[in-house]
């Protein structure tokens, strides 16, 4: 019985351990363990909406970054230099109200927005183009529900309205996006 248990906490540890790099997942516990301290509760949903929202946020404003120098199509440069501009500005409201309501930022990109850079890196000239545009609109895409799902649900009355004004401009991005991916395509 000793053994089993020995074994089983091991499997633990080994599985939180290979979870663990993920700066999204680190900052998300970092937060509860500050909410749980300081006695708040269901705050879980905010703090994984925050800590995804700030590695999306980074990993856009490193495709428009990369997009800006490497496009090869104007329309391409120019969508990119609003979209870093503007998850630049939602990037720093975030971190904003990350001081506001104690909760905790990941500084890097988490485990899949960091291989979506990678990805893209590997393309080159107008594949590069398209593959950026895609990505951009996935993202988008992706980040809309996220934000819509937050606004509606979230715990923090803070993080709720956010995400609620940003709204507006991730649907402009994604129209854009689309527009440009049927232009490309």
């Amino acid at each position: 019985m000793k053994r089993y248990l020995a074994f089983s906490f091991l499997l633990c540890l080994l599985l939180a351990s290979c979870n663990s790099d993920d700066s999204i997942e680190l900052a998300k516990e970092q937060s509860m363990q500050q909410f749980e301290a300081a006695g708040i509760e269901n705050m879980e949903n905010d703090a994984l909406f925050a800590a995804e929202a700030a590695s999306a946020n980074m990993l856009l404003v490193q495709l428009s970054d990369a997009a800006i120098n490497r496009g090869v199509s104007p329309e391409v440069k120019n969508f990119a230099q609003r979209a870093e501009n503007t998850h630049r500005q939602m990037n720093n409201e975030l971190e904003d109200v990350a001081w506001q309501t104690n909760i905790v930022l990941p500084q890097t990109l988490g485990n899949a927005d960091q291989k979506t850079f990678d990805e893209l890196m590997e393309k080159e000239g107008i594949s590069f183009d398209v593959e950026f545009i895609r990505t951009m609109l996935d993202q988008h895409e992706d980040l809309l529900k996220r934000y819509d799902d937050i606004a509606e649900n979230g715990t923090s009355m803070e993080v709720k309205q956010y995400a609620s004004r940003q709204l507006p401009v991730l649907r402009q991005h994604t129209d854009a996006a689309q527009r440009l991916k049927e232009k490309i395509d």
